[in-house]
C-alpha cells in the first residue's frame, strides 16, 4: 500500500514545525481558512521546544512551566479524526514515544533537555507515575503518524518528511509506519538529519519518478530554502526561525502547483 493522502479539491497543505505553541498552529490554521477543502499534512515536531523552553534556557526558574503542547495535539488529533488531517513524527514525537511509552530512560533524559520536560507539564506529568492523557496522545501519534506521505497528483507528486528524504527503496516498499523506524542507536535520517550539502554520507536522496519536490521541517532558518538534490529537484525547507514571527505554509493545488505563503503569528 502506497504512503499517499487523498487529493482533496483545494489540494494540500503542509505545515512545519509547531513546537508546543498555540499562536503558531493558529497562524497556520488561518493559511488553511483560505483552502477549506484543502488536506493539512503537518510535518512533525508538534510538540516540545516552544518559547517556553527557549526561555527556561535562559532563566531556570521557567523550566517545567507547561507549554502549549496538549492543546496543539487536541487540535490536530481532532483534525485528523474528521479526516482533514495527516500527522508526519517529527524526533521529537518519537523522543517522547520512546521516552513515555516504552520507559526508555536514555530517550526520556534526551527529551527532557529539549522541551520534553515543559510538553509533559502542559499534561500534568513530572516523569513519574501513570501518564494519563500524554499516553494515550502519544499513542494515538504511533497509531496515526507516518514517517513521510505521497502527496499531489500522478506526475507532479511532493515527497512530505520531516528531516530528509527516505532512500528510494524505503519509499518503493512504503515503509512509512512508526514501525519501520530504524533503530533507536541509527538515529533514522527521516526523522533526524538536517538537509545539508555537506552531510557525510548524503542523506538528500534522489525522488522517485513523478516526484516534482520534497518538502521538509525540522531546521529553522531565516527563510524557506531550497536544496537540489542528486536528481536536481528541490528539497524545500519551510520551517522559520521563531525570531522571525511568521510560519511558512507551503500550498500545493490539485494541479501540482507550489505556492508558499507566510502568515504572521499573533
Amino acid at each position: 500500500m502506497k504512503a499517499t493522502s487523498r487529493t482533496p479539491g483545494d489540494g494540500h497543505l503542509l505545515i512545519p514545525d509547531i513546537h508546543g505553541h498555540l499562536p503558531r498552529l493558529q497562524a497556520a490554521l488561518t493559511v488553511a481558512r483560505r483552502f477549506p477543502e484543502a488536506h493539512l499534512i503537518f510535518l512533525g515536531d508538534l510538540i516540545d521546544d516552544s518559547p517556553r523552553r527557549r526561555t527556561a534556557r535562559r532563566d531556570y526558574r521557567e523550566r517545567g512551566v507547561a507549554d502549549d503542547s496538549r492543546e496543539v495535539l487536541k487540535l490536530v488529533r481532532e483534525l485528523q479524526q474528521q479526516g482533514t488531517a495527516s500527522v508526519l513524527l517529527g524526533n521529537h514525537e518519537v523522543l517522547a514515544c520512546s521516552a513515555v511509552l516504552d520507559g526508555d530512560w536514555g530517550m526520556q533524559e534526551i527529551w527532557w533537555r529539549n522541551g520534553g520536560r515543559e510538553t509533559a507539564a502542559s499534561y500534568g506529568w513530572r516523569g513519574h507515575g501513570e501518564p494519563g492523557v500524554l499516553a494515550a496522545d502519544l499513542q494515538w501519534l504511533r497509531e496515526h503518524g507516518r514517517l513521510w506521505l505521497e502527496v499531489g497528483p500522478e506526475g507532479r507528486k511532493v515527497l512530505a518528511a520531516h528531516a530528509t528524504r527516505p532512500h528510494l527503496t524505503r519509499v518503493e516498499e512504503a515503509l512509512n509506519r512508526p514501525e519501520h523506524l530504524l533503530p533507536a542507536e541509527d538515529f533514522d535520517p527521516v526523522v533526524w538529519y538536517p538537509l545539508g550539502e555537506d552531510q557525510q554520507p548524503p542523506f538528500l536522496h534522489p525522488l522517485p519518478t513523478g516526484f516534482q519536490a520534497s518538502v521538509h521541517g525540522h531546521m529553522e532558518a531565516a527563510k524557506v530554502r531550497e536544496l537540489l538534490g542528486p536528481d536536481q529537484r528541490p528539497a524545500i525547507q519551510l520551517d522559520l526561525h521563531p525570531g522571525r514571527g511568521k510560519v511558512a505554509v507551503l500550498h500545493l493545488s490539485p494541479a501540482g502547483e507550489r505556492q508558499v505563503i507566510l502568515q504572521g503569528i499573533g
